[in-house]
């Protein structure tokens, strides 16, 4: 679904489907983000030519984190020589804890050709810049990508609609989100798009879903 010029939205409608929320960012960037489970890239790959996009354009995947229900499809795009990327904190948790993390849900660990480390910072992409949140909390090194033109954030577990990402993972800290999540929440953002549950439109309602989030949900963590 165009979200606005430039910007798609695969949003979890069911478990036959997909797993997650998947991303799109068009000409001239062509980056899809967290592509979710291997079994369901088929259909995912269909809903992106429903679009008009050509799967074969797509010129990056970058994950906003590498739990298996968001990355574990980068396994198909780093086959076929797609540059896959992450943060780099989150690159030494995978390769550090990716294994048995991937094991807890009884999948097997993919193959690994993480091209891409990330940092905080701006990443110019063919001339555009992108802004690129560290945001740890959820996981290690979970990140946040604001594309401040279309005034648009790929935020991943870090902040649902009137919910927060889960901190009882390995790695995951309570404390580090509530930062992470005050850290973002004065950018001008206008689409909201978290890795699971609807996404969140208009300037108004995305700051009532910070506030929201800040004053019922900061004080469990």
């Amino acid at each position: 679904m165009k979200i606005c010029d430039g910007v798609y939205s695969y949003v979890w409608r069911s478990m036959f489907e997909n797993n997650c929320n998947m991303f799109y960012f068009g000409e001239p960037l062509n980056i899809l983000f967290d592509p979710g489970l291997k079994h369901h890239l088929d259909t995912r790959l269909q809903a992106l030519r429903e679009d008009g996009i050509n799967p074969d354009d797509i010129k990056y995947v970058i994950n906003t984190h590498c739990h298996p229900d968001h990355f574990e499809g980068c396994e198909f795009f780093m086959n076929n020589n797609v540059p896959v990327g992450m943060h780099k904190d989150e690159i030494v948790f995978l390769n550090e804890l990716g294994p048995q993390f991937f094991a807890m849900f009884g999948m097997a660990f993919p193959k690994l050709n993480i091209e891409i480390a990330m940092d905080e910072g701006i990443w110019n992409v063919e001339g555009v810049d992108l802004e690129i949140y560290h945001t740890p909390g959820h996981s290690p090194g979970s990140i946040c990508i604001y594309w401040k033109e279309k005034k648009t954030m790929v935020c991943g577990d870090l902040i649902f609609k009137e919910s927060v990402g889960r901190v009882d993972f390995p790695g995951g800290s309570g404390e580090q989100l509530k930062s992470s999540i005050r850290k973002i929440s004065s950018l001008d953002i206008e689409h909201l798009l978290p890795g699971h549950m609807d996404i969140i439109e208009g300037s108004k309602d995305v700051k009532r879903n910070f506030d929201l989030v800040e004053k019922y949900f900061f004080q469990m963590m």
